[in-house]
């Protein structure tokens, strides 16, 4: 009995020690932005060749593909790449455009009023977008403390796995 408890103190230590080095080195919270540590952002800013290759040749470290396995496999994700890049960039056209009819939208409502009128509704913008900032901040908040409480639970069943 002595000894598990002992075994269990001696592993709550050594999983104390386990640091996010990656996270460290670039200056970010660890805690809150463990999420962000995933493999598909190695992939961004990549051709859709290289994309292709890359998750081709992690799934052929696992599966052990053969030649012609590898080859419908790299055909496949290339696809998949080039109809991926192609959606994200009419994506980014669709939001330019809207950006662009917002703006001119806003400036033909404010054509339409008076001095005043547009002075509040200016304001009210304002107000907006205080509220939207102070709900932002809170949000983001609850989000960090979410996160310790998963690390916590997570560093806890690691624990108990271990004893």
């Amino acid at each position: 009995m002595l000894s598990l408890a002992l075994s269990g103190l001696m592993l709550t230590g050594f999983a104390q020690e386990k640091k996010d080095t990656k996270a460290e080195a670039k200056g970010i919270n660890v805690a809150a932005h463990k999420h962000r540590d995933r493999k598909h952002d190695s992939l961004k800013n990549k051709t859709p060749e290289e994309v292709a290759k890359i998750k081709t040749d992690r799934m052929d470290q696992k599966l052990k593909f053969t030649d012609k396995q590898r080859e419908e496999v790299y055909a496949f994700h290339l696809r998949q790449a080039q109809d991926h890049k192609k959606i994200a960039a009419e994506r980014k056209l669709y939001r330019e455009k809207m950006r662009k009819q917002r703006k001119a939208d806003h400036e033909k409502m404010m054509s339409l009023l008076t001095p005043e009128q547009q002075q509040t509704l200016k304001d009210a913008y304002a107000e907006n977008r205080k509220t939207h900032r102070f709900q932002w901040k809170k949000e983001r908040e609850m989000r960090k403390q979410e996160f310790k409480k998963q690390d916590a639970v997570r560093d806890s069943e690691t624990e108990q796995k271990a004893s």
